[in-house]
């Protein structure tokens, strides 16, 4: 159902923008070439934190986790195809993380799992917009009044792009962050059918977003995405328990209690204490995770003598 909403608000988009460009100027010819920066915040989605319950299988605003929150940048390039698209491309660089302390829910609070970790992303987006603009007086005329100049453009998109990621969780007894994956928490790599996860990863960005042009050069906007990934190791938690003295003979102490640093994992009396015994569900491998920003963007159009005159 979620699907089919929004290719029908793609399609009026579509639509819409189509019909309503027709009616402009060639402005948009003129402003093809646009440079941003910007920042913002990101959350994440996935097994560690978001609500007092079991995690949705899609995203709600329920497992939005504010304590999450962490800071991204971003820079890149736009040119405008034509009346009814443009294409983005740029670097976004940021941190994520998410903390089982976070949650209310019994078994996640008491798995305790939590990780950070950099995220550096490489994306291309197509994005379907509506420019709204009006030219105000030619003159500035004392005592006549009227409609003022404005120029804003809503829009949605959808894009590729490829993210590096490495999760890390910090060891109490020395205060020290350890990268996860060398640590194989859930016997990644120790066994066949546990295979390594890679730290390079592809993700579809989706989403939305307003701008809104100051003058002729500046423009400034909102723009809010989710970032659909193939992976469910983002935070370094996917399937169960493994067995803590193996992996503590690969990895030594630091392995077995980041593995397990459950509250109950020394309280065989506690109801809680077999849910994560080895074999125990420690994630849901069912469900990828996915990330998000949030991102204020700053525009610069470049005179049409900065870049070669590209034709479609």
């Amino acid at each position: 159902m979620k699907r089919k909403i929004f290719l029908f608000a793609l399609l009026m988009v579509f639509c819409y923008s189509f019909s309503f460009s027709q009616t402009q100027s060639g402005a948009w010819k003129r402003d093809r070439n646009k440079v941003y920066a910007g920042i913002g915040i990101t959350n994440f989605l996935g097994e560690l934190g978001g609500a007092n319950k079991i995690g949705s299988k899609n995203f709600s605003m329920r497992d939005f986790d504010f304590p999450s929150i962490r800071p991204v940048i971003s820079v890149g390039y736009l040119y405008v195809i034509n009346r009814f698209m443009e294409v983005k491309s740029g670097i976004n660089w940021g941190y994520i993380g998410g903390s089982d302390k976070n949650t209310k829910e019994t078994y996640r609070n008491n798995r305790n799992l939590s990780f950070r970790s950099m995220i550096l992303e490489f994306e291309s987006q197509l994005e379907f917009y509506m420019n709204f603009s009006r030219s105000g007086h030619r003159y500035n005329l004392s005592g006549v009044k009227g409609i003022g100049a404005y120029s804003f453009t809503p829009y949605i998109f959808i894009g590729i792009g490829g993210f590096y990621f490495n999760p890390k969780a910090k060891y109490d007894v020395d205060g020290k962050w350890y990268a996860l994956k060398k640590l194989h928490t859930e016997g990644q790599g120790m066994v066949s059918t546990r295979t390594n996860y890679h730290l390079f990863q592809f993700c579809i960005p989706i989403g939305l977003g307003l701008r809104y042009q100051i003058d002729k050069s500046w423009g400034i906007g909102i723009e809010y995405g989710i970032r659909k990934t193939f992976t469910d190791y983002v935070d370094d938690v996917s399937t169960t328990y493994f067995d803590i003295q193996a992996l503590r003979d690969a990895g030594g102490d630091v392995a077995a209690a980041l593995a397990n640093p459950s509250l109950t994992k020394n309280d065989p009396s506690n109801p809680l204490y077999k849910s994560t015994l080895p074999g125990e569900q420690r994630g849901n491998p069912r469900n990828d995770d996915s990330y998000m920003f949030g991102i204020v963007h700053v525009y610069y159009t470049l005179n049409q003598g900065f870049l070669p005159k590209l034709k479609f």
